[in-house]
């Protein structure tokens, strides 16, 4: 009985040997993954041990071979290349059929570097989108971009599949060079702006509604003529601003006295300040949301898509009430020179340092600037103003667009948020390209 001890331990020890799985090795761009057979059984597809492995086998160009890439193995089979993609049929072999052992490795073959006629097509496109940007008016071309981020990205990502390293420094410095950087600008093309006083209070008035019910011949007290004030509601409105462009002196200062040793006048610095003699309001302007947004497209749809007039433009296209403003206001020597809107909203200034203009306001107001520098040259065009006037009291502040700004609105990199009833503030936009604040 004894002597089959040591026999049937034996025999024990060698059924735990073969008991052990049967581990494969898959060579990725990532690195190795150790995966075992599925079930342990030879007869396992070659696909389905790829699939064990997390490899995507929907990829139309997706090949592998049995051992390290460009050394042959044992036999036959295990030596060329295999076609496990979607259309090939080297997926359905077994393991048995590729000898595939214990340790035996898959390599996973790179995409092959594209043919000739993919790099003509790639060009054909990359032509395309050069078109396109050469249809599109830059308004400072110094900080036009030739290319969008997401198409950068997308090429960048493109050319890095299949090589084991990624993105290299290079690529990603590339990339970011397509960004807009957005960071202080000191200085504007324009130091002052007079604004003509009757014309600013004809528009104040035009945006408060139903004002007349508010009054009274009887005598009133503080707090009715308060709640007379709030029942007078407002529907924000815009306006284009004409008049002229002139120097003056920086220093405003009053005339001091003079001797034949003082500096003479004409050696002092001078700025360029805008002078509004008129505001014109689109007719037919239909705010949304009970007067809360403005009507901008009254505006935009008539001036921004007419151009500049010609005369076989005139004769075949009807003149727009924009374009007889623009015509009469050149015979008075006066041009676009800004536009105006109101606002009745709570949150302007919501804390010390908040603006009056938010992002809608200037998205509009960078494609009408753009439009007039289209009409009036980029060195002249540049000059132009934003005004916010507050509806409810009349306070006006006038501001100037920052280039990178009108320049990103040229390239769509700015969206303004669509208007709708649960909209509650037009301060955000919507991106669709990154940049870098500075």
């Amino acid at each position: 009985f004894n002597m089959f001890l040591p026999l049937t331990i034996a025999i024990a020890s060698v059924a735990l040997a073969t008991a052990a799985p049967t581990i494969l090795r898959i060579r990725t761009v990532d690195g190795v993954l150790r995966v075992p057979l599925p079930n342990d059984d030879p007869n396992s597809t070659l696909s389905s041990i790829l699939a064990s492995a997390g490899v995507d086998l929907e990829e139309s160009d997706l090949k592998c071979q049995v051992g390290l890439p460009g050394r042959a193995t044992n036999g036959d089979n295990t030596s060329s290349t295999l076609d496990v993609s979607t259309l090939g049929t080297d997926g359905q072999k077994t393991a048995s059929e590729l000898g595939l052992k214990h340790g035996s490795m898959i390599t996973i073959l790179s995409p092959p570097m594209p043919k000739k006629k993919d790099s003509e097509e790639s060009k054909s496109q990359t032509n395309a989108e050069v078109n396109n940007n050469s249809d599109r008016f830059d308004p400072f071309p110094d900080l036009a971009k030739s290319t969008s981020y997401s198409a950068a990205s997308r090429r960048a990502r493109a050319l890095s599949r299949g090589v084991s390293r990624g993105m290299s420094y290079g690529d990603i410095s590339r990339v970011r060079s397509t960004m807009h950087v957005v960071e202080p600008q000191p200085t504007g093309p324009l130091t002052r702006v007079y604004v003509c006083q009757v014309g600013a209070a004809k528009f104040q008035n035009h945006c408060i509604v139903n004002n007349h019910a508010a009054k009274k011949k009887s005598k009133q007290t503080t707090s009715s003529k308060k709640k007379a004030e709030q029942t007078a509601g407002v529907e924000n409105r815009v306006a284009l601003l004409f008049g002229t462009i002139n120097k003056e002196r920086v220093d405003q200062s009053r005339k001091k006295a003079r001797t034949s040793l003082s500096t003479a006048r004409e050696d002092e610095k001078m700025c360029e300040v805008a002078k509004v003699q008129a505001v014109w309001e689109p007719p037919l302007q239909k705010p949304t949301s009970n007067g809360k947004h403005y009507d901008d497209a009254r505006l935009l749809s008539t001036y921004c898509a007419g151009g500049i007039p010609t005369a076989s433009t005139s004769a075949s296209k009807k003149e727009s009430p924009t374009d007889r403003a623009i015509r009469v206001a050149g015979w008075l020597g006066m041009h676009p020179l800004g536009w105006m809107f109101s606002y009745a909203d709570d949150d302007r200034h919501e804390d010390g340092d908040a603006l009056p203009v938010h992002g809608r306001d200037a998205v509009v107001g960078a494609k009408l600037q753009i439009e007039s520098m289209k009409r009036r040259g980029r060195e002249e065009g540049c000059k132009f103003v934003t005004l916010a006037l507050d509806g409810r009291i009349g306070a006006t502040e006038a501001f100037q667009l920052s280039d990178v700004c009108v320049q990103m609105v040229a390239e769509n990199v700015l969206s303004p948020p669509s208007l709708d009833e649960a909209l509650k503030s037009t301060r955000f936009l919507e991106l669709e390209d990154p940049f870098v604040i500075s």
